[in-house]
């Protein structure tokens, strides 16, 4: 049991730190209230005042934040990550909504090559994941009103979770706001649609921007808020799924790369593979303002990148059955991890080129996007087929030449719609004052870019 005293702001209790949790309390005339609670570690305790609804009772909300010795950091991280990690997770903690998962990522965060120093800073990008979007918005449109536009606030969160989870890819971005004086912009998700589509590529919009390394804020594994109630148990259940289904995209993206790959390649065009999947059907990279040119070059290029890249997939490799090429070009001399990397990113790797190879690299594709070549190549986008009939197609095909271009081109296919409904609901949800400013910016990287091509 921990006594506290009300006009207290800050009151330390003798456990280690523990996740965020918030509690209301009941104070009477008499100023004091006894909490009665047993986390397993030391927290800390902010209170705020709100107004008194009824004679004799104040209201008194308490969050449950995390101190600095609780955090549960990621491990490794470069010197630069690390500060931008203790930069950024107190941003995560100033959300009083139901946070489940958040990553940060983008530009802002992981610098792209070819940038400068008088260049202007980018925004930096965030991703929340929460299992009810609709309490997410409405907690956060009582506590950031300013976060959403007039026309947002009108309708409620009802309304704005509507919008986020039918338009589009299924994301709410707020735009171009300040949190603890950091230019941000941030997505929202429901956690359920975000493990769609890790699994099945469904619309390919967020699970293609993290298969480029990214700066976890919150993992899957001690999500930010945890629930005192009975429903804890099914929070840690989406915790574990969501952490199966990220690696399953990083496995998907790896497959779906390779198959991409000729027989020898060099480790920078697989990372420029893996970070161009996500661009190869945006409308943002064919019109002015939409995307730097060179942008997939530059995140492969930028610093810290390959080896992000190289922590991302390096273990799946051998599972894969790539290898480093030898010096004679008939030649593969095996992959060993006693060795390490080799070069900075221009050494060979070789990958087997059976058509069994291929075929299992195949069946290693999410649903969506191996559906929608069978359908290609059956003309019938109805047809399902079993495991055998799958195999027996993908066996016959898969020493055409337009093998690799028909995969491309359906992964487009995948990509746009959801890619273009969500930048025109882009402008709906940042406004269209923010929305101008935003694609001014856009238009001057694309032209930076052009320039330097």
């Amino acid at each position: 049991m921990a006594s506290f005293h009300i006009p207290s702001l800050t009151t330390r209790l003798p456990f280690p730190s523990a996740r965020s949790c918030v509690y209301h309390a009941f104070a009477s005339s008499s100023k004091r209230t006894i909490a009665t609670w047993s986390p397993p570690r030391p927290i800390r305790f902010e209170s705020r005042q709100y107004r008194q609804p009824q004679e004799g009772i104040i209201h008194i909300r308490l969050s449950v934040r995390y101190i600095s010795s609780g955090i549960r950091k990621p491990h490794d991280l470069p010197p630069d990550q690390k500060a931008s990690y203790d930069r950024l997770r107190p941003i995560v903690d100033t959300f009083e909504a139901p946070i489940d998962w958040a990553v940060a990522y983008g530009s802002g965060v992981m610098k792209q090559a070819q940038t400068k120093p008088g260049d202007p800073p980018s925004l930096t990008d965030l991703l929340l994941s929460t299992s009810s979007p609709v309490e997410f918005h409405s907690i956060n449109l009582r506590q950031n009103p300013s976060h959403y536009p007039l026309h947002a606030r009108l309708i409620g969160a009802k309304g704005v979770a509507h919008i986020q989870e039918t338009w589009g890819a299924g994301v709410w971005y707020v735009t171009d706001v300040k949190i603890n004086n950091t230019s941000v912009k941030y997505g929202v998700i429901s956690t359920a649609a975000l493990i769609e589509d890790l699994t099945q590529w469904k619309t390919f919009y967020i699970s293609g921007r993290l298969h480029k390394p990214t700066l976890p804020l919150v993992s899957p594994s001690s999500p930010r808020t945890e629930s005192a109630s009975p429903s804890s148990s099914s929070t840690s259940m989406s915790s574990s799924v969501l952490g199966e289904a990220l690696e399953t995209n990083r496995k998907s993206a790896l497959a779906t790369a390779l198959l991409l790959c000729p027989e020898r390649f060099e480790e920078d065009y697989l990372w420029e593979k893996i970070a161009g999947l996500s661009y190869s059907g945006d409308p943002r990279m064919s019109i002015p303002g939409g995307e730097n040119p060179e942008k997939v070059r530059n995140i492969v290029r930028g610093s810290g990148a390959r080896e992000g890249f190289r922590e991302m997939y390096g273990s799946y490799l051998p599972q894969r059955g790539v290898m480093w090429a030898g010096p004679d070009a008939t030649e593969k001399s095996g992959w060993h991890w006693q060795d390490g990397w080799k070069g900075d990113g221009e050494a060979l790797l070789y990958q087997p080129t059976s058509a069994a190879y291929q075929v299992e690299l195949f069946k290693s594709l999410p649903s969506r996007l191996r559906q929608s070549v069978l359908a290609h190549y059956l003309n019938d986008a109805s047809r399902e087929l079993d495991q055998d009939s799958e195999k027996a197609v993908i066996s016959s095909r898969i020493q055409d030449p337009q093998f690799r271009s028909t995969i491309s081109e359906e992964l487009r296919k995948i990509i746009h719609k959801p890619a273009l409904r969500q930048s025109i609901k882009g402008l709906f949800t940042a406004g269209f004052t923010k929305s101008f400013w935003y694609a001014l910016a856009k238009i001057r990287k694309w032209l930076n870019g052009r320039g330097k091509k």
